[in-house]
C-alpha cells in the first residue's frame, strides 16, 4: 500500500538540510503496536545475513528555501509525504495513528494532517517510466590493500541495473517466500550523466550518495511492484528509493 500525506500550519517547518532521519522518526513515533515498531526498527525482515525493513518513503514535497549557511531548508505549507510498503499492516497502522491525532509533529514543530490519501494501485507492466520522489541508492563493499570503502554507483554505471535486480530478487523472496519467474531488470536513464541530479546526504553519521531524476524502466512486472512499494536499491527505510509511475 502507499499513502500520501498532506501537512498545514501557520508557519514554515524549519529542519536541518539532512532530515531524512527526522522523517524516519516521525514515521515509526506513528505506530500504535510497540513491538512491531520495535520489530521494525531493529530487526526487519531477514534474507540471508540480510535485513530489509519494506518500506520507503518521499522527501518532503511542497515549496521551500534553503539556508545553507545555517544549514537549514524551510518548507512552507502545505507540504505532502508519500510512505511505501507491501506490508498493508504498517501503512494501515500509521495511517489510522496519524488520522487520529489532534496534531503531528516535525523536529519540535506542529502541524495538521490536511488530508490522507491511499492510492489506487498502479498497473504495473513490463515497461515503465518513472521520477525518484527520493533518491536511489546502490553501493558495494569494497577493500583495496586492507582498507574497506563503500563505492556508490551512478545510474550509467554498467552493474547498476544488475545490482538492483539483485536486491528486488532478495525482496520478492522476502516478501512472497519463492523465487520470481523470468526476472528481469533494466533501469535507463533519460539523457546524460549529470550532476545536478547526484544526492550526497548525511544520514546521522553516514555519507550516502544517490540519484534523482527521471528513468525508463524494463521489468519483470511482479519485480516491478516491489520496487514500487518496497523502494528501488538500498537504505529504503532510511528515505531512499521511492518513485513514482508516471
Amino acid at each position: 500500500m502507499r499513502v500520501v500525506l498532506e501537512f498545514i500550519g501557520d508557519k514554515e517547518l524549519h529542519l536541518p538540510i539532512q532530515y531524512n532521519h527526522i522523517v524516519q522518526g516521525f514515521i515509526y513515533n506513528s505506530m500504535t503496536d510497540g513491538d512491531f515498531s520495535a520489530f521494525m526498527h531493529d530487526e526487519g525482515f531477514k534474507h540471508g545475513k540480510r535485513q530489509f525493513k519494506l518500506f520507503t518513503y518521499s522527501r518532503l514535497e511542497g515549496e521551500f528555501r534553503l539556508l545553507k549557511r545555517e544549514d537549514k531548508i524551510l518548507l512552507k505549507p502545505p507540504f505532502k509525504l508519500t510512505v511505501s510498503s507491501p506490508i498493508d499492516e504498517f501503512i494501515y497502522d500509521i495511517s489510522q495513528n496519524i488520522f487520529k491525532k489532534d496534531f503531528c509533529v516535525f523536529n519540535n514543530q506542529t502541524f495538521k494532517l490536511n488530508s490522507i490519501n491511499i492510492e489506487n494501485p498502479p498497473i504495473f507492466r513490463d515497461k515503465a517510466r518513472i521520477k525518484f520522489l527520493s533518491p536511489v541508492v546502490t553501493y558495494s563493499t569494497i577493500e583495496d590493500k586492507g582498507v574497506r570503502y563503500t563505492y556508490y554507483y551512478s545510474p550509467w554505471h554498467d552493474n547498476f541495473s544488475e545490482l538492483l535486480l539483485k536486491n528486488l530478487l532478495k525482496k520478492y523472496e522476502v516478501i512472497y517466500g519463492e523465487e520470481v519467474k523470468d526476472p528481469h531488470f533494466k533501469l535507463y536513464p533519460i539523457g546524460r550523466e549529470n550532476v545536478k541530479y547526484q544526492k550526497i546526504i548525511k544520514y546521522k553519521n553516514t555519507i550516502v550518495k544517490g540519484w534523482m531524476g527521471i528513468y525508463d524502466v524494463e521489468c519483470s512486472p511482479d519485480l516491478l511492484k516491489v520496487a514500487y512499494y518496497s523502494g528501488l536499491g538500498a537504505k529504503n527505510s532510511q528515505g531512499f528509493g521511492c518513485f513514482e509511475i508516471l
